[in-house]
């Protein structure tokens, strides 16, 4: 979907901030052509970039309330996605690390993909990873999941700050994606986003 003019796009940003998850799916995909580029340039990966622009969406999901008070929806999106890249630096650095140290070879991860999951199984993996979680991380993620609670009021029951909860939720969706690959399946973006609403 197109934005055809600034009231377009503010209607979208409105929607999204509402929580509106067909909303959210067209701004994906009316910036993941910006953000595509800019994350394979930085990785030289195209796996790499599409677990970054992931984490990217997933952390402007979690940080949606906000989008209908930016100015610069680019510079913004950038702003995350130059986050998850130095996230990501920082992780090759330490697999180097540890390479070194113990002269570990990282297996070669399949590229390929299921094309078709069945969606019971998926469902079973999830439930493996989340039973997985430590206790809070396992809590918080059931709270938003299960009872669906917002990240203010998880915040305000455990007595942690906003921040917390959303990081926590972060990690849990990295948990579970990485789960899920372990067992062949690749979900979209906007599925992960499924499993947090």
């Amino acid at each position: 979907m197109a934005l055809k003019s600034a009231n377009d796009e503010q209607l979208l940003l409105k929607q999204v901030a509402e929580g509106n998850e067909q909303a959210f799916a067209a701004f994906f995909y009316q910036y993941l052509p910006i953000l595509q580029p800019f994350a394979l340039k930085f990785t030289k990966s195209a796996d790499a970039a599409e677990e970054i622009i992931q984490d990217t969406f997933l952390r402007v999901w979690l940080n949606r309330e906000k989008l209908e008070t930016v100015e610069n929806v680019k510079a913004w999106l950038y702003k995350y996605a130059s986050n998850e890249c130095l996230n990501y630096l920082r992780k090759q650095l330490k697999q180097a690390k540890a390479i070194d140290g113990f002269g570990v070879e990282h297996p070669q991860q399949s590229n390929s993909t299921t094309d078709a999951i069945d969606l019971n199984d998926v469902n079973s993996l999830v439930k493996e990873a989340v039973a997985r979680l430590p206790v809070q991380r396992k809590k918080i993620y059931q709270m938003s999941r299960t009872d669906g609670m917002s990240i203010p009021e998880i915040a305000a029951v455990l007595e942690i700050s906003p921040n917390t909860v959303k990081n926590a939720l972060v990690i849990s969706l990295k948990t579970i994606r990485e789960h899920l690959q372990k067992h062949g399946v690749a979900l979209s973006v906007l599925a992960y986003i499924s499993l947090i609403k």
